[in-house]
């Protein structure tokens, strides 16, 4: 369960969990009627209104769509209300696909100023907001 809570908590710093939620809607708000030779047709048949209706309703049954927005809005809940420092260190240490070494991420808080911040008290930082992460995340992981 770490490998995926590190997963999305990467993908939420790095901003493809939001990625993939506009993905989603605009491959249910933005459907193109398509006819059997390839070829867009114009008229489906339906109005308008009725099938970006039945569109709407689809993309708010879709399980993906539900777990992914509820991911986020756990992620925020907690990340925005941390002070600047500590949030650094977490989009540090989580930067990139596979994240960066605890020496790299002192040295990049090094260089912006923050040097209050050594090797332990980040890592106390990250494993707390990891810990606190876990407990609200359980069931949708």
């Amino acid at each position: 369960m770490a490998d995926k809570l590190d997963r999305i908590i990467g993908d939420y710093v790095n901003g493809r969990l939001e990625a993939k939620i506009k993905s989603i809607e605009n491959r249910y708000l933005y459907k193109q009627k398509v006819d059997n030779l390839g070829i867009r047709t114009a008229y489906s048949g339906g109005s308008e209104a009725e099938s970006n209706l039945l569109n709407k309703e689809a993309l708010e049954n879709d399980e993906e769509y539900l777990r992914l927005n509820e991911q986020l809005t756990i992620l925020d809940f907690w990340f925005k209300p941390l002070i600047p420092s500590e949030r650094r260190v977490i989009e540090l240490k989580y930067s990139g696909y596979g994240g960066m070494y605890w020496y790299q991420v002192e040295q990049f808080l090094y260089e912006e100023g923050i040097d209050d911040i050594g090797i332990k008290k980040a890592k106390s930082i990250y494993y707390t907001f990891r810990s606190d992460i876990l407990n609200q995340m359980q069931h949708c992981l």
